[in-house]
């Protein structure tokens, strides 16, 4: 076997908006962050590989995405937000350029919802692609919206993104779904979800949590440039150690199940 790659599963590029025009519809504004901040990042954290994701800036314009997914080669693949009207063969063109699956978001404006990406399931599942879903997993309908047998596979951004201060006992849905082997979730972003300051107790113990539940579905991230901040509240190197230091024996278990979900490696 291969040595195993060590992933950040969450980043974002944002370019020039001379040439990537923003989301008129956005409910922020993000920092600028090239492909060159990107690869200063992932090389401060010794990061092999990385998953661009789409940001809701963009809307359904995936330019700055794949321009630098083809700049940066195999170091990165891609999770773009298609337009609705998408066919099945726009979607083979973006998996030609390191796609490899489609982003719900349902809590920020200008996002794809869950339905418009129906018609793709078949070909996601025969392709290898998952859906990659932003939503409150705390929700009680979580599962009956999300545990559906023709789905692809699902990967569930910032721990669930729960309303913050929330309990991780209030987070059984989201367990369920992990232990079941029905979703992914990403270890990111603990500010979004923490009512505390760094390190974000509360967050903690949701990553504690879904790491005992199921560390093979759990997916490190640091949700670089932190979109919607002017700084995140503590360091990305702060937060790959504290993942890293619960995680114990499984912090190469998390990597691995990166590696087969991105990029079929195992």
């Amino acid at each position: 076997m291969n040595k195993t790659a060590i992933w950040d599963c969450h980043v974002h590029v944002i370019g020039n908006p001379n040439k990537y025009p923003l989301n008129p519809d956005r409910n922020y504004d993000p920092p600028l962050a090239t492909v060159d901040n990107l690869v200063n990042h992932l090389d401060v954290l010794n990061i092999n590989r990385a998953v661009i994701v789409q940001p809701s800036v963009y809307g359904f314009d995936n330019s700055c995405l794949l321009d630098a997914l083809d700049e940066l080669n195999d170091r990165c693949v891609g999770v773009a937000v298609p337009s609705p009207q998408s066919s099945l063969q726009d979607l083979a063109a973006l998996d030609r350029s390191g796609v490899c699956g489609v982003r719900c978001n349902l809590i920020n404006p200008g996002g794809l919802k869950l339905e418009q990406t129906r018609a793709w399931w078949s070909w996601m599942k025969d392709n290898g692609w998952h859906l990659q879903i932003q939503v409150n997993a705390a929700q009680p309908e979580i599962e009956d919206l999300l545990d559906q047998p023709d789905a692809p596979q699902l990967v569930i951004d910032h721990m669930g993104f729960p309303p913050k201060g929330l309990a991780a006992s209030a987070m059984q849905s989201l367990t369920r779904l992990v232990a079941n082997h029905r979703a992914y979730v990403k270890l990111s972003a603990p500010y979004r979800i923490s009512a505390l300051p760094p390190p974000h107790q509360d967050a903690l113990a949701i990553a504690t949590m879904l790491l005992q539940t199921a560390p093979e579905r759990c997916l490190f991230a640091t949700d670089w440039p932190h979109t919607e901040l002017t700084m995140a509240p503590m360091a990305d190197s702060e937060w790959q150690k504290i993942i890293r230091d619960i995680a114990g024996r499984d912090w190469i278990r998390i990597h691995r199940a990166a590696s087969y979900l991105y990029s079929r490696d195992i």
